[in-house]
């Protein structure tokens, strides 16, 4: 068992699409970092990276079986989420030293309100070795 973002794996739950519109904050910091660091935006991701028929592939590849793949919903608030892009592998953006990437990450939670919620979608595949009971 094992999760994909929804991002990379082009999904959505519903969950995500009934809050109101409103900057995420890895959007925030990408603009900020944009504005004040004078970095590149990013450029913007037109197909996800991982679908699940390449993940289902990839699986074949290793001696996998797909038993199951559902895209659940995380529910956290800005504050969750700050302490979790403030865990360096999880820092944005890639490629600055970590104090400027916590820099950038205060200037944008200082845009937020703590309480409010975020949903993140999350493709949740389960998979079993070739050959083994289901």
């Amino acid at each position: 068992m094992f999760n994909v973002g929804g991002g990379f794996a082009g999904v959505e739950h519903p969950d995500a699409q009934n809050l109101p519109a409103r900057p995420s904050l890895g959007s925030l910091i990408e603009q900020i970092a944009t504005r004040d660091n004078r970095l590149p935006r990013p450029a913007a991701d037109t197909a996800p990276r991982l679908p699940l028929p390449a993940i289902t592939q990839h699986l074949a590849g290793a001696g996998l079986t797909l038993v199951e793949a559902e895209v659940t919903a995380q529910h956290t608030t800005m504050a969750e989420r700050r302490a979790w892009l403030s865990i360096p592998v999880f820092a944005r953006p890639s490629g600055l030293p970590y104090h400027q990437q916590m820099e950038l990450l205060e200037k944008a939670y200082a845009l937020t309100r703590p309480d409010d919620v975020t949903v993140t979608s999350w493709l949740v595949v389960i998979a079993r070795c070739d050959g083994a009971p289901a």
